[in-house]
């Protein structure tokens, strides 16, 4: 676990400073100029992976904890669709949502996707954001919004699996009219 952490943190930090730039929002770390990084130095893009609409349950409220307020949300199906995948969301899954003390709000997902050709491919999504309410603005079709990182789980054997060795970043959100379900967005950093 420690060693999970030490990767994960420094890439978690490095991947909400810059959704943080690409927002427009102030970040917490300087904004670097790419023109100014050392010779050779790599600066990520990305490409879109999908988009999912993930269907889910009322959530089970556990109260307060000695982290915050706990909530479970049962993911209960849903639908992917990108340039080279898509399928659905199958139920079954579920987000064991945190609302810190600090105000901070964090997501841990667990569920599994299946393709059109029958391939099935588990995927587990984290994400914190210290605003829990919509970022764009008053007139934002958003009701919240938060950047996240995904893993995912495909068969070595598969056509997929390249996403056991790729880095991503998602977006989550909920949309003003869409109850019952939330946007998730994945890409891939290249």
């Amino acid at each position: 676990m420690k060693r999970r952490s030490a990767f994960v943190i420094p890439m978690l930090a490095a991947v909400l400073f810059v959704a943080g730039v690409a927002r427009g929002t102030e970040p917490a770390m300087p904004k670097v100029d790419p023109q100014k990084l050392p010779e050779g130095a790599k600066v990520p893009a990305y490409e879109l992976v999908y988009e999912s609409e993930v269907t889910i349950s009322p959530p089970e409220d556990f109260g307060d904890t000695i982290e915050g307020h706990r909530r479970v949300i049962p993911i209960t199906g849903g639908t992917f669709r990108g340039p080279a995948i898509r399928g659905k969301v199958l139920a079954g899954g579920a987000d064991w949502n945190l609302t810190r003390r600090d105000g901070g709000a964090g997501v841990e997902a667990d569920y599994y996707l299946r393709t059109d050709d029958g391939v099935t491919i588990r995927i587990h999504n984290e994400g914190v954001t210290g605003d829990v309410g919509p970022r764009s603005g008053p007139d934002s079709n958003e009701t919240f919004f938060m950047y996240t990182i995904p893993r995912f789980e495909a068969p070595a054997s598969s056509r997929y699996d390249w996403m056991n060795r790729a880095m991503f970043i998602g977006t989550l959100q909920g949309r003003k009219g869409l109850e019952g379900a939330v946007v998730i967005r994945v890409f891939r950093l290249v």
